[in-house]
């Protein structure tokens, strides 16, 4: 295999590829531990006090369960921002969004943004989920704490069959090409081949006869091709050929150039294969599939946006008698006479239990010497603290894309939506002076597009349109959501660089569409301070499954067994971007907690972060 092949490549050519099954076994794994977890005992807490540091979903999670289980304990919740929820964040109108200047942990604080969303008489409230933006059906810790808490949710559309693919030298040339149009054509030019080859790709295989014409079979329904007759296995598409009338076989699945109605419609030229090939659509962009296990077409999302699910826990924590303090970054973790001891905000906080929700590099910072310095008979476990200091190695590689946190960046607009559903339908009068509606000219044969996502070559990467209110006059889109190395550039550009570097690659997908962008805002997750990155990457961690093993458990103090230090979020499960794995690491926190004897079940691989997060 060369050298130069890419890691997407390599996975995407190599189906059975390790990388696909440490995916598959990790997540399997993480299941089972999540789900057979042990909870507290009633009341088993009571007299004692916990600190939770960082307000991201794990640590409110966390919060929640243990006060949920006992009336007499303290609850403490350190939150360095001036908001909870941590990467759980929904921008409005007004809301402010200050950035450092760079990537490093420490570093100053940059230019500001002011969100100036427009609401438009009767329109919804305009929102953009600025961190995680969609819950899929099998995520059901997540479901059903929203459930329990009364948080309505909505269908979230991850494809939609109108949806486009923009690449540079397309089957389109460079103007983007509709999804339904390049997925159906592939499909049918495919099975055709099939069809045709049925007994070739068999072989010699029993009862050869009748499962060639079960392949056969199959192959008429996949690629919808024609049924019976002299063409019977052809995929057609468009109109019969001279002195044959087949026009009933055409395929429309891939759309049409003018829409069906009064009139039967006119079925879309077909891309060739040899086109299809050439264009390597599949490679050049993130072409969507609905067969990943994570993106199934349609989602959820909390209706209002995501920012209700922190909101929730943290009204629940709140409920419960716990305290969450704002503007409290801590500053230095001790341990003294069998207490933690927490410095945040000039105050000092005692502990019988502390839980880290922050990400681990702002660790090396604050615990004590004596709790994290290898090869000392005091403080953490030597595991423990040989885990931690391998993530800070991670965290300080130079190359940015190879650091423990990923490095992420979004971009929003506000349009007007009949920039992508269309414009109304206006009167006109037909060739017998009927007067009747019809679509602008510029508009026939286009099918609205309806929430989803539209994808590109370019570095922003996709487009999600909104999945709500779709009758509003204005929307709000993410108008480019990156990772790796076109987020660690855009990371550092300044807000008004994104914008036109986001609004350049709009542009692909038409002039009007891009010139009717409105209201930008962007964020860089590396430069968001106390955060740093939008998801875990244990594949730059060396000896990653011995170190994530480890740190899971958490960690006894001065010797002792029983662990009473924890780390949580989706940093440490098989989750790593997703709500799903913070609350699952919460609830494996609390079972050892509960059962300090009892260790979470040891992962033999851990997932490849990239397939979880980006869906290569």
């Amino acid at each position: 295999m060369p050298e130069s092949i890419s890691r997407r490549e390599y996975l995407q050519r190599f189906r059975s590829a390790r990388t696909w099954a440490a995916l598959d076994r990790a997540t399997n794994e993480q299941m089972q531990v999540t789900y057979d977890t042990h909870t507290l005992e009633p009341n088993s807490l009571n007299g004692k006090h916990v600190v939770v540091i960082g307000s991201g979903v794990g640590g409110l999670t966390t919060a929640f369960e243990i006060l949920d289980r006992n009336s007499d304990v303290k609850v403490t919740v350190l939150e360095a921002r001036d908001r909870t929820g941590g990467r759980c964040l929904t921008l409005r109108t007004g809301d402010t969004l200050t950035e450092d200047k760079n990537s490093n942990l420490c570093s100053h604080l940059g230019e500001t943004q002011v969100v100036r969303f427009d609401r438009p008489l009767g329109d919804s409230e305009p929102y953009l989920n600025a961190g995680p933006g969609r819950i899929p059906s099998s995520h059901k810790l997540l479901l059903d704490y929203l459930r329990r808490f009364g948080v309505p949710v909505e269908v979230y559309v991850m494809n939609s069959g109108a949806n486009l693919v923009q690449m540079s030298d397309g089957p389109e040339g460079n103007n983007p090409a509709v999804y339904r149009h390049l997925e159906h054509n592939t499909r049918g030019w495919i099975s055709q081949m099939v069809f045709q080859n049925a007994e070739l790709l068999l072989g010699h295989c029993e009862n050869q006869a009748e499962r060639v014409e079960q392949l056969k079979s199959l192959m008429v329904t996949f690629g919808d091709l024609i049924p019976e007759g002299k063409r019977e296995g052809e995929y057609v598409v468009g109109t019969s050929k001279p002195g044959q009338d087949d026009n009933e076989y055409a395929s429309d699945r891939a759309g049409f150039t003018e829409l069906p109605g009064v009139r039967p419609g006119k079925i879309a030229p077909a891309f060739q294969l040899e086109e299809l090939l050439a264009s390597e659509f599949w490679k050049k962009t993130r072409f969507y599939q609905p067969v990943d296990f994570l993106w199934q077409p349609t989602l959820f999302q909390p209706v209002g946006g995501m920012d209700r699910v922190q909101h929730a826990f943290a009204q629940q924590v709140a409920a419960r008698g716990g305290v969450v303090h704002l503007n409290s970054p801590v500053s230095s973790i001790d341990y003294k006479n069998d207490k933690f001891v927490i410095e945040a905000a000039g105050k000092l906080f005692e502990a019988d239990y502390c839980f880290c929700n922050a990400a681990i590099p702002f660790l090396e910072n604050i615990l004590a010497p004596n709790l994290q310095t290898v090869s000392q008979s005091e403080g953490f476990s030597e595991p423990f603290k040989q885990a931690l200091q391998a993530v800070y190695k991670a965290q300080k590689n130079p190359e940015e894309t190879k650091r423990f946190l990923a490095c992420t960046t979004k971009v929003g607009w506000q349009a007007d939506r009949s920039l992508w559903q269309g414009k109304p339908l206006k009167t006109c009068t037909d060739e017998v002076g009927n007067s009747v509606l019809t679509a602008d000219k510029s508009e026939v044969g286009v099918v609205p597009i309806y929430g989803g996502i539209s994808w590109t070559d370019n570095p922003i990467t996709q487009i999600w349109y909104p999945s709500n209110a779709y009758h509003d006059r204005k929307g709000v889109l993410t108008g480019a959501y990156n990772f790796g190395t076109d987020a660690v550039e855009y990371g550092r550009m300044s807000v008004q660089e994104r914008l036109e570097k986001a609004r350049e690659g709009a542009a692909l997908f038409g002039t009007e569409f891009a010139e009717g962008l409105q209201c930008g805002v962007a964020i860089a997750w590396q430069n968001m301070p106390y955060i740093k990155g939008g998801w875990a990457q244990w594949q730059n961690v060396q000896d990653s499954v011995i170190h994530y093993n480890n740190i899971v458990q958490g960690t006894g103090v001065n010797g002792s067994p029983n662990p009473r230090f924890f780390i949580v979020g989706d940093q440490v499960s098989s989750l790593p971007g997703w709500q799903e794995g913070a609350i699952a690491s919460a609830l494996n926190a609390i079972s050892r907690l509960a059962n300090s004897d009892r260790l979470l079940p040891y992962l033999s691989a851990l997932p490849d972060t990239r397939l979880m997060v980006e869906g290569l």
